[in-house]
């Protein structure tokens, strides 16, 4: 279930018809166009690039030069998400692009490396149309994994609501550095959310992820105050948040604030796996489930 759906050819996107004009951006008195998708809050000259590699100015306009770029494209259960407490053994098609607005730690997110030459062109339809033709291999729809999904927003939104008209389903995986009108925007098209917080330290989030912990936390409430499915993960890296201490403080958190049923994942990365200490990742488990009672480690 895992095998590609198509193999991705190396290539470049040359026109800006392979790309979209970006939602939230504002022009400045001094000339500056400022994009609003994140708290970077990125002001571009003409010819400048955002902080996440994926948007730029050209001209008098902002693009989003991962519209319509596809660099992955697989089918796979949805316990590969992972998701642990939704639609158990269906399958999705799980899709990502280039672009993030932050620094992910060393094996921290799946194919956080995805590059802007690495992939090919498909548009929402297209996306729509192969979730519906891979119906009968169990297929409920899209899963937006790889990379910051969010800075693929345009993308992700059209997307999402011509999967929303064919009745099949949207889920999204994200680190939640984004401003809140774009998340609001997105929810009501969302069916489930993976969320990633990687540690409950702010000075972490700050000199390590380069993002604002508040933030992130804040866009946690709001996907948890929306009805979608929720369950929230944190990659075990091994030196950085592999104690029982910092595992249970982020387990404090989500279970005081959202309550003990929330699904909570620890996942080790795939290149940590033979090395992991078995001995502490096993206290880090118990930990976390004095305050949590669906804990999973993926």
């Amino acid at each position: 279930m895992d095998d590609e759906v198509m193999d991705m050819q190396q290539g470049n996107v040359k026109s800006l018809a392979l790309q979209g004009e970006v939602a939230f951006a504002q022009a400045f008195p001094d000339g500056t166009l400022g994009c609003e998708l994140c708290p970077r809050f990125c002001r571009m000259q003409n010819g400048d690039r955002g902080w996440c590699g994926s948007r730029f100015r050209k001209r008098d306009r902002m693009w989003a030069g991962n519209h319509n770029w596809l660099s992955v494209l697989k089918l796979a259960r949805i316990e590969a998400v992972p998701l642990a407490e939704y639609a158990g053994g269906a399958a999705v098609l799980k899709v990502g692009s280039f672009g993030s607005n932050f620094v992910p730690p060393r094996d921290g997110r799946s194919d956080q490396g995805l590059e802007a030459g690495m992939g090919r062109v498909l548009v929402p339809g297209d996306l729509a149309g192969i979730c519906r033709m891979m119906v009968k291999q169990g297929c409920i729809g899209a899963a937006f994994v790889y990379g910051e999904p969010l800075m693929w927003y345009e993308f992700v939104m059209e997307s999402a609501m011509l999967l929303k008209q064919c009745d099949m389903q949207n889920i999204l995986a994200t680190a939640g550095f984004v401003n809140k009108r774009p998340l609001q925007e997105l929810v009501p098209y969302l069916d489930a959310v993976r969320f990633d917080l990687y540690s409950f330290d702010p000075a972490y989030y700050r000199d390590v992820l380069r993002m604002d912990m508040s933030v992130v936390l804040r866009s946690l409430w709001v996907l948890a105050g929306s009805g979608v499915h929720l369950e929230v993960a944190t990659p075990y890296l091994a030196g950085v948040n592999d104690s029982p201490e910092q595992i249970e403080s982020i387990a404090r958190f989500l279970g005081s604030s959202f309550g003990r049923g929330l699904p909570y994942h620890v996942i080790v990365p795939d290149g940590d796996r033979e090395t992991v200490d078995r001995e502490k990742l096993l206290e880090c488990l118990k930990a976390a489930n004095q305050h949590l009672d669906s804990i999973y480690l993926s």
